[in-house]
């Protein structure tokens, strides 16, 4: 097999956005628009990725700038499609396959993109394109083959004579072409055209025109090429994208009470049996175990949970949930929480920075932020760990196997809780509390008989 390129093109304006942010870096429920492309590529085992930028190039930039595997070139000026492709020229070698496809197409699948590939090959052809057939022909170029069935020409719609306009199947901008004979059509663009601008669609016509044979794949799933142009756009790829989620968690054994209501990121992975109620979000690479029930109203964030969980109506973002743990309501699990098995964390109850041991109890109307806390915890309603100093220093909290913190106490870090120690009720802890200890800091009380007369 030929060294495998990808070049995407994500460099326009996307004008009927109506934004200040770049085409491809909306959002599709939880990933950019140029995420899933640059995924799919991946996917496909495509592992060398040039991205075309040009609006708000820095932006998109910055966006990709983790991913080792993508190299960002500059289109200074948008002059058309072609013109977006032959800023990676240098890129290419004679050797390649150069698959193009645009940047704004989230629904590609990797499936696809191999099959695509494999398809020039068995072949033999010099180029191949992708072609649909949809339910409503859109106003795309209509695909014109010759008697063997390889691509002929494409017409654009607005060119189409009558016979021509009777043609259901459609370019829809997915490309493939060897590298030494990409390279050699770039000097045989023009731009002498209404928009002036240099189309990729004359490449195809250039390798055929020189004697070339370039193949047309006609896809199977349409849905896949949906391009976003709008925010109408969008919302239709991101309610495709939600269905096709949805319906493969459920194909492994995750019972969706309402999967109209229930939106999962393409990433998240679910253990058989488990219950996800309306109203929840589960977004990034979230891993929730078997067993266990979401929802309603949750929302977890790059999360893992363990099996036989319950999360009710509540917040967890960037944190690990062990197995037997029970979560609200209206818990907020702040990130690197990480929640040992047999814990409860219950209603108003927030977490940050912290290690909470097996069998704790944290209940109800709680701060716990920047702590370690040991196993059979009890922590009562009303407490805080006040973790920051007149510095706006953090400082960590320790409390022991054991402990019993008793309500509306405040613990001042840095301050340890020795093992079996009780911190009396309304307590202020400043000093660190013995092993077996009972601690008290509260003023007495003071009774002023007859005051109120």
């Amino acid at each position: 097999m030929s060294n495998l390129k990808s070049i995407i093109l994500a460099g326009g304006k996307g004008t009927r956005m109506k934004s200040e942010l770049p085409k491809v870096l909306h959002k599709v429920y939880d990933r950019c628009i140029i995420d899933y492309v640059c995924d799919a590529c991946n996917n496909a085992n495509i592992n060398d990725l040039y991205v075309i930028v040009g609006h708000k190039a820095e932006m998109v930039k910055e966006h990709l700038a983790s991913r080792k595997n993508v190299t960002c070139v500059l289109q200074k000026e948008q002059l058309g499609t072609g013109h977006a492709v032959m800023q990676a020229k240098d890129y290419i070698n004679d050797d390649d396959l150069v698959l193009v496809v645009n940047g704004d197409t989230p629904l590609i699948s990797p499936y696809t993109i191999k099959s695509f590939v494999s398809f020039l090959e068995m072949g033999n052809y010099d180029a191949a394109l992708v072609s649909a057939v949809f339910d409503k022909t859109p106003a795309y170029g209509r695909i014109i083959r010759d008697c063997a069935g390889n691509l002929s020409k494409i017409v654009e719609q607005k060119d189409c004579n009558e016979e021509e306009l009777k043609i259901e199947e459609v370019n829809i901008g997915l490309y493939c072409f060897k590298g030494k004979l990409l390279k050699e059509s770039f000097s045989k663009l023009d731009n002498n055209n209404a928009q002036k601008e240099y189309y990729i669609t004359d490449i195809p016509y250039h390798i055929i025109h020189d004697g070339g044979k370039v193949g047309v794949y006609m896809i199977q799933d349409p849905d896949e090429t949906q391009g976003i142009n709008s925010r109408s756009d969008l919302s239709i790829v991101t309610k495709t994208l939600l269905e096709q989620t949805r319906k493969l968690h459920m194909d492994n054994g995750v019972t969706l009470i309402d999967p109209s209501n229930t939106y999962i990121s393409l990433d998240a992975k679910i253990g058989k049996d488990t219950i996800i109620y309306p109203g929840t979000n589960i977004q990034g690479k979230t891993i929730i175990g078997q067993n266990c029930v979401i929802g309603p109203n949750s929302n977890i964030i790059s999360s893992t949970i363990g099996d036989n969980t319950i999360v009710e109506l509540s917040k967890i973002d960037s944190s690990t949930i062990a197995s037997n743990v029970k979560i609200g309501p209206f818990a907020n699990i702040r990130p690197n929480s990480n929640i040992s098995s047999n814990t409860k964390v219950g209603s108003f109850a927030e977490t940050k920075n912290v290690n909470v041991g097996e069998n704790t109890k944290i209940p109800h109307l709680i701060y716990v932020g920047d702590a370690d806390i040991g196993n059979n915890v009890e922590i009562a309603c009303g407490v805080i760990t006040a973790n920051m100093n007149i510095n706006w220093q953090k400082n960590r909290t320790v409390i022991k196997d054991n402990a019993f913190i008793g309500c509306n106490s405040s613990l001042l870090a840095p301050v340890t809780i020795e093992e079996n120690a009780i911190v009396a009720a309304g307590s202020t802890i400043t000093d660190d509390v013995p092993q077996n200890s009972l601690a008290i800091a509260r003023q007495k009380q003071i009774i002023k008989e007859d005051y109120n007369k």
